[in-house]
């Protein structure tokens, strides 16, 4: 009965996002966000479904990497990745990895479950699109599309690299501005 009023409270949070979104009212709410903190935070939370549904995370997070960005848009981003990984790579190990690359973040989220056709691929971000029949795996494809739309907002990008039955990859892309420590 949790988890099924959890899914509820997703579902209307989702719709909410999309009437956000498409109305071109979506705020974001910048501070300073510590991204390596954030994904333990994330993963450790969604950490009793991976086990539920069979799925070790592994976790590849350096020290700090503070910016300014919006701290729960980027919690539902990696919400949603982790949650499509463990539901299409059910039984298989999750991989979430962090890295600076000069002025750039990458937030990678890796499964090893049933992989996404390539021509199936730009059509995932899209509203209301999937990549497989909802009727063995749910959902109503909304996600990544609200996904892209917040990474987007923040200056980023989303890309993803799958083929059938071998996984996929999604890598995040966001702006990154090193913060001055304290003096």
């Amino acid at each position: 009965m949790e988890r099924g009023v959890g899914r509820l409270s997703v579902l209307v949070d989702e719709l909410l996002d999309v009437s956000r979104i498409t109305s071109g009212r979506l705020v974001l709410h910048l501070e300073d966000v510590d991204l390596a903190e954030l994904v333990r935070e994330v993963v450790e939370r969604i950490r009793p479904e991976a086990e539920r549904v069979g799925c070790e995370l592994r976790l590849q997070v350096p020290g700090p990497v503070v910016s300014r960005w919006d701290r729960l848009r980027l919690e539902q981003v990696l919400s949603n990745l982790l949650s499509n990984a463990l539901k299409y790579g059910a039984g298989y190990p999750v991989e979430v990895a962090l890295r600076v690359s000069g002025t750039q973040v990458l937030l990678q989220v890796r499964d090893e479950g049933i992989g996404i056709d390539p021509a199936l691929q730009e059509r995932i971000f899209e509203r209301f699109e999937r990549a497989v029949s909802d009727r063995h795996y749910g959902g109503l494809g909304m996600g990544l599309w609200i996904t892209r739309e917040i990474v987007t907002a923040l200056g980023g990008s989303i890309q993803v690299e799958s083929a059938p039955g071998r996984g996929a990859t999604f890598t995040v892309t966001l702006p990154w501005r090193e913060m001055p420590g304290p003096r």
